[in-house]
C-alpha cells in the first residue's frame, strides 16, 4: 500500500495551530509544526513525550530487554531543549534478572505537578526544573488472591524532585473492588493474559493512562468524589475506567466490568479503554470524561466463539472517542467511523487502532486524535470533519506490502512553548481522491461509457442495508441519497466550503427535523429552483447534526435562509416567504433573472 506521509490536511481557519510532539517506535521522540516541518528528533523512547513551556521534554529514556520484561522504562527523564539531561529518576526497583540495574519501570504515562493532564490547559503549566512526578509503572508479584502465575502488579507512585517515593497506590492490592465476576476471577486465575518473556508473566490489567483531575466544577459543587488530587484511569485489559482516591488509596468510582450494568451498556460497552482524563477547566467540555476507546479484543468472561477460553471475549473491529457526563452519565460526544462518514460494519478500519492511542481537547473545541497502529494524528471538529491530518514518515518495519509506522501520544502545544522558533502555516486542501494520480496513471473518467438496454445502477441504499449497524441509519442514508437527487442537496459542516465553490450562487437553507415551518419552505424553494432557476445550487443543513454551524453562522432559529455569492454570505431571511418574495431576492442579490 502506497501513500503519501507527513502533513496531507491543513485547513488552518479551522485549527487550533500550534507545535505538536509525538513518540515513534525506533526514530525517538519528534517535534513539527502543523504543516510537518520536523523541528527536533530526540533518541528516546519516551512513550509518551511531553513538552514543557521553554521548550523541555519529558520521557522515558529507554526500555529495559523484552526478554524480561514488557513495556519498562529504565528511567524517566526530563531533557532542555538541546538534550541535555535536567532531570531524572529510576530508583523505583532494584532489577536482578537480565542486567542488573535500578529502573523506574515507568510505562505508559505519567504527569507532572501543575499539569493534570500533560496536554495544554490554559493557566495549568507543567513545572519544568522542578515539582512532583505521579509515575505508572510496574511491580512483578505472586498473588495466590489473583492468580498462581506470575503477574505485573500495576502500581501508581509519586516522587519528588529530589527523587523520593512519597506516595504508591498498588492495582492489585484493591483487586476485589474492581468488580469481577466469579467467571471472570476463574478465567483470570488460570490465564492472567499471560506474555512469554521472562518465564512467562501475566499482564492481567493494563493500566494504559493515567491523570490527575485537577480542579474541577463537580468538586467546586462539594462532590468530594472529584477532589483535585484524585488520579483517574482506564485498564486496556479489563475492560473499565475508574477514579483512585487518592487519600485513601482505594478506587471508590469506577464503570465496568460487569457488562451487565446500566451504565456500562449506556455508553454502548467499554471495550480496551486506552488514554482518559477528567477535561480541565478552561477548556470546552470542563468536567466531562474523555476517553479514547481502541477496540479489537480484551475482558475476560464466559468463553464464546472468538474467546474458547474466556480470554479477550469481547471484541470491537473499530475504535471510538467517548466524552461522557460523570453525574448524568448522558454521552456528551463521541467519535467513531460513521461520524468521520464510512459505515461502522464496511468501513470500521479507517478509524481502528487497538493500541498506542490517545485524545487531547483543544482550546477550540476541536479534538485531536492519535491513531497509534496506523501512525496518524487527526485534528477533529465537534461534527467530524478531519481539519488536519498527519502521518508519521517514519517506518518502524517496512515490507512489500506494509508500511509499519507505529506511533505512541501525539500532543499539541501553543507557539509559545518555543519561543525561538518561526512557525510555518500553509493552507492545505484534501486532494480529489477520484483525480489524483501518480505519474503514467492512466485519466479519471474516460472511459466509453455505454447503455445497457433493461439495466440501471441503482441509487438506493438497499445494496447494503445488510451492512448498516441499527435503522436510523439506514433512514439517514436514505434521506442523504433522496436529497442528492432533488433541488435541494444536503451539505454538512465538514462540505460546506467545498459544496459553495461549486457553483458563484447558492443558497442554504438551515433547518431542522423537529422544524415544522422547515419542510414547507423547502418545497416553495424547491419548486423555484426547478422552475426558475437551475443554475443556483441549493443546499439544506440541518443545524442539529451540525451544532458548530449555529456559533459560525449565528442561527438563533429556523428555518434561516442564506444567500452566499462566491461563498461570501450576501443576504439572509427567517421564517417562512412567499415563491414571489424569495423570487424578488435572488434577483436582487445574485443579480441574475428568472427563466421565465
Amino acid at each position: 500500500m502506497s501513500y503519501p506521509t507527513g502533513t496531507v490536511i491543513y485547513l488552518k481557519d479551522k485549527c487550533y495551530s500550534g507545535y505538536n510532539i509525538v513518540s515513534t517506535i525506533k526514530s525517538g521522540v519528534l517535534i513539527f509544526d502543523m504543516n510537518g516541518n520536523e523541528i527536533r528528533r530526540y533518541k528516546m523512547n519516551a512513550m509518551p513525550a511531553k513538552l514543557f513551556k521553554g521548550g523541555n521534554v519529558m520521557g522515558t529514556s529507554k526500555f529495559r530487554s523484552s526478554d524480561y520484561s514488557l513495556q519498562d522504562g529504565v528511567s524517566l527523564i526530563e531533557i532542555d531543549y538541546d538534550g541535555n539531561k535536567k532531570w531524572s529518576y529510576e530508583n523505583f526497583r532494584f532489577i536482578e534478572d537480565g542486567n542488573p540495574m535500578w529502573a523506574a519501570r515507568a510505562h505508559g504515562d505519567y504527569q507532572r505537578e501543575g499539569n493534570p493532564v500533560g496536554y495544554f490547559v490554559p493557566n495549568m503549566e507543567a513545572k519544568s526544573n522542578g515539582g512532583n512526578t505521579i509515575i505508572l509503572g510496574h511491580d512483578t508479584i505472586v498473588s495466590p488472591a489473583i492468580s498462581d502465575k506470575k503477574i505485573l502488579d500495576e502500581v501508581i507512585y509519586e516522587v519528588d524532585y529530589e527523587g523520593n517515593v512519597i506516595w504508591k497506590f498498588s492495582f492489585s492490592e484493591n483487586f476485589e473492588s474492581f468488580g469481577f465476576s466469579e467467571q471472570e476471577k476463574n478465567v483470570i486465575y488460570r490465564n492472567p493474559n499471560m506474555k512469554n518473556i521472562s518465564d512467562g508473566i501475566g499482564d492481567y490489567l493494563h493500566i494504559s493512562s493515567i491523570s490527575v483531575l485537577g480542579p474541577n466544577k463537580w468538586y467546586d459543587q462539594g462532590d468530594i468524589r472529584f477532589c483535585p488530587e484524585n488520579i483517574i484511569f482506564c485498564s486496556r485489559q479489563g475492560n473499565f475506567i475508574g477514579i483512585i482516591d487518592k487519600k485513601t488509596k482505594k478506587v471508590y468510582w469506577k464503570i465496568g466490568p460487569n457488562v451487565n450494568d446500566e451504565i456500562f451498556r449506556g455508553l454502548g460497552g467499554i471495550i480496551a479503554p486506552t488514554h482518559i482524563q477528567l477535561i480541565p477547566k478552561g477548556l470546552p467540555g470542563e468536567g466531562n470524561i474523555l476517553f479514547f476507546e481502541s477496540g479489537g479484543t480484551s475482558g475476560y468472561g464466559y468463553p464464546n466463539l472468538i474467546s474458547p477460553t474466556g480470554l479477550k471475549n469481547a471484541i470491537r473491529d473499530y475504535s471510538r472517542v467517548i466524552e461522557f457526563n460523570p453525574i448524568t452519565w448522558n454521552i456528551e460526544w463521541e467519535l467513531n467511523p460513521a461520524k468521520l462518514g464510512f459505515s461502522n460494519a464496511i468501513n470500521g478500519y479507517k478509524f481502528y487502532s487497538p493500541y498506542g492511542s490517545s485524545v487531547q481537547r483543544l482550546p477550540n473545541g476541536n479534538t485531536l486524535v492519535t491513531l497509534g497502529t496506523s501512525g496518524t494524528m487527526l485534528e477533529i471538529t465537534e461534527e467530524g470533519e478531519i481539519v488536519w491530518k498527519w502521518i508519521c514518515p517514519y517506518a518502524s518495519n517496512i515490507n512489500a506490502y506494509a508500511f509499519t509506522n507505529f506511533i505512541y501520544h501525539g500532543y499539541r502545544y501553543p507557539y509559545d512553548y518555543l519561543p525561538e522558533e518561526n512557525p510555518v502555516e500553509i493552507e492545505m486542501k484534501p486532494v480529489n481522491k477520484s483525480t489524483f494520480r501518480l505519474e503514467g496513471a492512466g485519466e479519471f473518467n474516460k472511459a466509453k461509457v455505454i447503455e445497457v438496454e433493461g439495466a440501471e445502477i441503482s441509487n438506493d441504499i438497499d445494496l447494503i442495508t445488510m451492512a448498516m449497524e441499527n435503522d436510523e441509519e439506514i433512514a439517514y442514508q436514505k434521506k442523504i441519497i433522496s436529497m442528492e437527487n432533488s433541488n435541494i442537496k444536503s451539505i454538512n459542516s465538514k462540505n460546506f466550503d467545498r459544496r459553495l465553490e461549486e457553483k458563484e450562487n447558492a443558497i442554504v437553507i438551515f433547518g431542522a427535523v423537529r422544524c415544522i415551518h422547515c419542510k414547507a419552505l423547502r418545497e416553495i424553494i424547491s419548486e423555484l429552483i426547478e422552475s426558475e432557476f437551475k443554475n443556483i445550487n441549493c443546499y439544506y443543513l440541518d443545524i442539529d447534526e451540525n451544532k458548530s454551524m449555529i456559533r459560525k453562522h449565528d442561527i438563533k432559529s429556523v428555518p434561516i435562509t442564506m444567500f452566499f455569492k462566491n461563498s461570501q454570505e450576501v443576504y439572509r431571511f427567517i421564517g417562512e416567504s412567499s415563491y414571489d418574495e424569495i423570487a424578488q431576492a435572488i434577483e436582487k442579490y445574485f443579480k441574475i433573472k428568472s427563466k421565465i
